[in-house]
């Protein structure tokens, strides 16, 4: 029983019948925890915790999103970006990882 009751606490009891697979798609809200670092480094502005993200929106630079699409909730991902030329100086062109947790996925 406590390991039914640790799905229901992660995924809620709707999500028990369907064994928590929900996955992040194109048009969902993702709610992430994200750290951004340029080698082994975290920098500035790249920190945020519990924030909104509707997936295909084009708010984050491009290849973000893309990179959550098939997620689940608990997961953490690697999301690997080339920031646009025309970013921040010190970023500028530059490659950089993001550390992503999915806490959430509302359709």
């Amino acid at each position: 029983m406590k390991k039914v009751m640790g799905v229901m606490a992660l995924c809620g009891v709707a999500m028990l019948a369907a064994g928590c697979e929900k996955t992040a798609k194109n048009g969902d809200t993702v709610v992430i925890d994200f750290a951004g670092f340029l080698g082994e480094e975290q920098f500035a502005g790249g920190t945020a915790t519990d924030y909104s993200l509707k997936l295909g929106s084009g708010t984050f630079v491009p290849g973000f999103e893309e990179q959550l699409i098939g997620a689940k909730v608990g997961e953490t991902r690697d999301v690997n970006i080339t920031f646009p030329q025309n970013y921040v100086p010190n970023l500028a062109g530059k490659d950089v990882v993001f550390k992503v947790t999915i806490k959430d996925i509302q359709k």
